[in-house]
């Protein structure tokens, strides 16, 4: 009875050694990380880190959902056409979260119509450009309600996800009083 309550305490002795060297790399894979957060009014700017979009100021609010980083230094932007762009300069540090509060300062304009609308359907999470300057998220865009007033015209439109890779790219063409929706995988649709 002491022989195999001896092996029984060896064996589960032995599991813990074996979890505990199972479980550190782990441990230190999470301590290779920062975490980033954000409020930012407009909530719904693009955020750019070192030039790369990864969505709007709104999906890195929650303390459930920071951003994942690399530990180092990096230029973030928070970019709305409506605004003048924020940038700000932070570090991140392994295992802690940096987080940025700020209000962007609204441009002075002023606008007088007539406008055409922009809006996009179906799209994954993606950077919507025109003329080779950000406007928006197709998601965003893609809310009932919401959509992108233009001047009359004609645009460059490219459309960007996360990852950088090129979904849509075409001219377009903005009307008075029409609605143009941008559909994925389908072709272009004029609402009055």
């Amino acid at each position: 009875m002491t022989n195999y309550r001896t092996t029984r305490v060896s064996l589960i002795a032995g599991l813990v050694v074996v979890l505990a060297l199972l479980m550190s790399p782990l441990a230190a894979q999470a301590e290779d990380v920062g975490y980033f957060r954000c409020k930012i009014d407009p909530w719904d700017a693009g955020v750019f880190i070192n030039g790369k979009y990864y969505g709007t100021a709104a999906m890195f609010g929650h303390k459930s959902n920071p951003l994942k980083l690399k530990p180092g230094r990096y230029t973030v932007e928070f970019v709305d056409p409506r605004y003048e762009t924020l940038r700000v300069e932070i570090q991140i540090e392994a295992g802690k979260t940096t987080t940025i509060r700020k209000s962007m300062k609204p441009l002075a304009r002023k606008v007088e119509g007539p406008f055409g609308e922009l809006k996009t359907e179906g799209w994954p999470n993606a950077a919507v450009y025109l003329n080779g300057k950000y406007y928006g998220n197709t998601k965003e865009l893609g809310t009932p309600g919401r959509g992108l007033l233009l001047k009359p015209g004609t645009y460059d439109l490219k459309i960007v996800d996360v990852n950088g890779n090129t979904l849509k790219e075409e001219k377009i063409t903005i009307n008075a009083d029409e609605t143009l929706i941008i559909h994925k995988g389908r072709a272009p649709v004029r609402e009055k």
